[in-house]
């Protein structure tokens, strides 16, 4: 009897060894340690507020955008190369869906992915156009998932150009 009670006291304290074991090797990492910093593109051009004309880039006459132009007219000279960058996140199926009017020749698109071991982390969408006709123009975009019905609530961007 003594021996039964000697296998169960060394039974429940092995299992009790194994749990406080298991125990220590299931925490999970702190937050500080999954912290990744989101580059933000740096604009190339002073930001002109609406209906300013803007500044180009010292003798290159290149004008640069991103989400902190949202909403503004700016004034350019015809043969002005525009280029537009905005946050994107395709692994996620959102994408920005971009109108632009005539005025505006798009002359290249891509998408600057992060440089991270994180899968499904966001990039930067970049446009680039040349102000190619004298008037009003219009760069907008909407970021939705192409499958999905607009609901009104969708993220948007938008700007106006003078062009002279």
């Amino acid at each position: 009897m003594v021996q039964r009670k000697s296998l169960y006291t060394v039974l429940v304290a092995g299992l009790l060894a194994l749990c406080m074991l298991g125990a220590g090797c299931t925490t999970q990492p702190t937050e500080q340690e999954n912290v990744t910093a989101t580059p933000t593109p740096e604009a190339t051009t002073a930001v002109p507020t609406a209906n300013e004309t803007a500044t180009p880039t010292p003798a290159t006459g290149a004008y640069a955008f991103n989400e902190t132009d949202d909403n503004t007219t700016v004034t350019l000279p015809v043969g002005s190369n525009i280029t537009i960058s905005l946050e994107e996140n395709p692994t996620t199926g959102y994408e920005w869906n971009v109108t632009s009017s005539t005025g505006l020749q798009l002359v290249n698109e891509t998408h600057d992915a992060q440089e991270t071991e994180l899968v499904g982390a966001p990039g930067v969408h970049i446009w680039e156009y040349i102000a190619a006709d004298e008037g009003d123009a219009e760069f907008s975009a909407v970021y939705m998932r192409s499958w999905e019905n607009m609901t009104g609530n969708e993220t948007t961007f938008s700007m106006a150009f003078v062009i002279e």
